[in-house]
């Protein structure tokens, strides 16, 4: 009697939860967005080239541009490329940068990391 009591409660519970595992690839199917980056302060991951707006009347200019590139020449290396409408930074691992333009507020950042399939990047506004 034990034994079933046990398989019969078991089996009720199996049936009541639904599945958590479900919702997760919908999810991470997504593309994702830089909304957060509206007010110039965010952190992201990426390996494609990623664009997003910003406040133009807080900082001068309405879009940023962010490219992980081999940088020749001097350098000889992967950089994050960070670039704005007549602005180019090009940053390796550890450095901070900052763009500014037309009296405005500096949009300032950091490279977290770079690696083989992308780069870290955070901007403090």
């Amino acid at each position: 009697m034990l034994r079933m009591t046990i398989t019969a409660l078991t089996l009720a519970c199996a049936v009541v939860v639904p599945p958590a595992v479900a919702a997760a690839p919908a999810a991470a199917t997504g593309k994702p967005t830089y909304r957060g980056c509206y007010d110039g302060k965010c952190k992201f991951t990426f390996s494609d080239p990623v664009s997003f707006r910003i406040s133009k009347k807080r900082y001068g200019f309405s879009r940023v541009y962010v490219s992980k590139e081999y940088v020749g020449g001097i350098f000889n290396q992967d950089m994050v490329v960070v670039r704005a409408p007549g602005i180019n930074t090009s940053l390796g691992e550890g450095a901070r940068g900052s763009m500014r333009t037309n009296g405005k507020n500096t949009l300032s950042f950091r490279v977290l990391a770079i690696t083989s399939q992308g780069a870290t990047i955070r901007f403090t506004g």
